[in-house]
């Protein structure tokens, strides 16, 4: 065997090893997914049926992070069934997008469970309760380690990009202020002092929502390096 043929067969077997952690990747985004969106439906439907909030459930930062993660997670669980059944790559910036995305919300979540178990609070967050230990904990680390890990990047994002990371944000904004502007949610309902903006001025309002998509943009931009320093760790052959 000449030095070329052999070169040729290292090549060969170094792409199809790429190729098959490539799969196993895949694979593994398939099984956290449906973990994932198993978790969510159980702990929305479970403290439904528990609490009886109705509609006042959205008011929740925690409970509209958990739904936003559930509908990219069906929409990055359909892609990776196709993806994986014809052998091909799908809207690949798309469904990264959509996965930075529900990695910001559930790193907010995280922030919040952690802040809301500091000795300064009186009231601290029932995260022994299934859906709140689903929510809280179980759902942001799934999330946020297997887009870290496992997700292809993109490459480096620019501001413009790095910013649609923060869509949780709106989301947020758009549901709580409808809920809070149409009446639905009266001011002793309101879950957080931040959004009681009648007891609030226009400057203290603004700064309010610079400091949320300041927040949402560092960890925009922390989670895509942090994935693109990760990932290609399960590429290294003999790892």
């Amino acid at each position: 065997m000449d030095e070329r043929t052999e070169k040729l067969e290292k090549l060969e077997k170094l792409e199809a090893y790429f190729d098959w952690r490539y799969r196993e990747k895949k694979m593994l985004n398939l099984f956290v997914g449906a973990m994932i969106i198993v978790m969510c439906v159980f702990a929305l439907i479970y403290m439904a049926k528990l609490d009886r909030e109705g509609i006042l459930m959205l008011r929740w930062m925690t409970v509209d992070g958990t739904l936003f993660t559930l509908i990219l997670t069906l929409f990055f669980f359909a892609v990776n069934i196709v993806e994986i059944s014809r052998n091909t790559e799908l809207t690949r910036r798309a469904v990264y997008f959509t996965r930075l995305s529900s990695a910001v919300a559930e790193s907010v979540i995280i922030i919040v469970v952690l802040i809301s178990q500091l000795p300064v609070f009186p009231m601290h967050m029932h995260i022994a309760r299934p859906d709140m230990f689903f929510m809280h904990i179980a759902i942001p680390i799934l999330v946020i380690a297997s887009f870290t890990m496992n997700d292809s990047p993109i490459g480096r994002l620019s501001r413009a990009e790095t910013f649609c990371g923060t869509s949780f944000v709106t989301f947020y904004a758009v549901i709580i202020l409808t809920l809070i502007g149409s009446g639905v949610i009266r001011r002793e309902y309101i879950p957080y002092g931040f959004l009681d903006i009648k007891a609030m001025s226009i400057p203290v309002i603004m700064a309010t929502v610079a400091v949320f998509y300041v927040m949402g943009y560092a960890l925009s931009a922390g989670l895509s390096k942090m994935n693109r320093k990760l990932y290609w760790r399960w590429f290294r052959p003999g790892e």
